[in-house]
């Protein structure tokens, strides 16, 4: 490949991969991107009102073949370019580790419809359905929903456990209601499946209310069912919430060490504060939250170098004894001297 080809590749990683490091167009761009993904989301739904798209079906159909012609050459730039942040692999391996991602496939699921509706001319109304998936493409510019996916990754182990459980008490349920139940209302609890739904709406403290026990020892068994899904329905989230909490501070932690870091020399200078705000935005971490950290760094920096004692005048060595500071012996009389004079 020529010095040409590659300068033009990695400028074509940093403008769609790193914009905060791109010129000011990537940020052009990022902006231009979200705003077709939403305008997509608005136009997919819209299709649904009876009457519109009979009525503007080629503005519809115009503006859906500009949107997958944008993204489908954001994808191919994308994938294309994607052996820039794997220098150390072959381009094939890299450009093919890419693809399998989380989000080079999103980027393949929102044009795959369109193209797949050129082939099938059949259940074209499942196929326009299909395109709110390139919703999810708004993870990409969204450090927030990306922080949350990423705690789901991180914790699918105990949410798998959580579901597990779930899945248990809801067959228990189901199981419970309709030994006390099918005999009185064959039609609503005429078998453990089909008592399965009044299980899930109990479970999860929704409560429709459209099946209901109407036995003595339903009731009793149904209020005992409430009071257990009340505990066992938000697991899921107190493992979300915990995940979270936990990835927020692992993030801050980074960008304090960052902080640690540039401070060293007592100074940040423009390259470093360019680097740490590019960190910033890549975390998620607002302006507000950067200061605070920033002045927590400074208030725990240790001076570097000898200092002197405030009482007598000796040079400390830093680094020894207490705090930081050595422990030296007071000479005889300097106390007494200062106290007298």
């Amino acid at each position: 490949m020529s010095a040409g080809e590659e300068s033009l590749r990695r400028r074509v990683y940093l403008l769609l991969e790193h914009p905060g490091t791109g010129p000011g167009l990537a940020r052009v761009l990022d902006v231009a991107l979200i705003l077709l993904i939403i305008a997509n989301v608005i136009a997919v739904t819209l299709e649904t009102v009876p009457g519109l798209y009979a009525a503007h079906r080629a503005s519809f159909r115009a503006f859906d073949t500009l949107s997958v012609t944008v993204f489908t050459l954001e994808y191919i730039l994308r994938v294309w370019a994607s052996a820039e942040g794997a220098p150390g692999l072959a381009t094939w391996r890299a450009r093919l580790r890419y693809m399998r991602s989380p989000m080079a496939l999103i980027d393949l699921a929102a044009v795959l419809p369109f193209f797949i509706g050129l082939l099938f001319t059949s259940n074209l109304q499942m196929l326009r359905i299909l395109r709110l998936l390139r919703i999810y493409k708004l993870t990409r510019y969204s450090p927030a929903l990306s922080v949350l996916i990423a705690v789901i990754r991180e914790e699918s182990g105990a949410l798998l456990a959580a579901f597990s459980i779930l899945t248990i008490l809801l067959v228990f349920a189901a199981t419970g209601a309709y030994l006390v139940e099918h005999q009185a209302q064959p039609s609503e609890f005429g078998s453990i499946p089909a008592a399965m739904w009044w299980a899930l709406v109990t479970l999860t403290t929704v409560g429709y209310g459209d099946v209901t026990p109407i036995t003595p020892l339903g009731r009793v068994f149904g209020g005992f069912i409430t009071v257990l899904g009340v505990g066992m329905a938000a697991l899921p989230a107190g493992i979300i919430a915990s995940g979270l909490a936990d990835h927020l501070h692992r993030r801050r932690d980074h960008l304090r060490n960052e902080f640690r870091l540039a401070l060293e020399d007592g100074r940040i200078d423009l390259e470093e504060g360019r680097q740490i705000e590019r960190l910033r935005r890549e975390l998620g971490i607002s302006r507000d939250i950067a200061h605070a950290i920033l002045s927590e760094v400074r208030l725990r920096q240790v001076p570097r170098g000898p200092c002197s004692c405030p009482v007598c005048g000796h040079v400390l060595d830093s680094g020894k004894g207490d705090g930081g500071g050595s422990v030296h012996a007071r000479e005889p009389g300097a106390g007494a001297g200062r106290r007298g004079s």
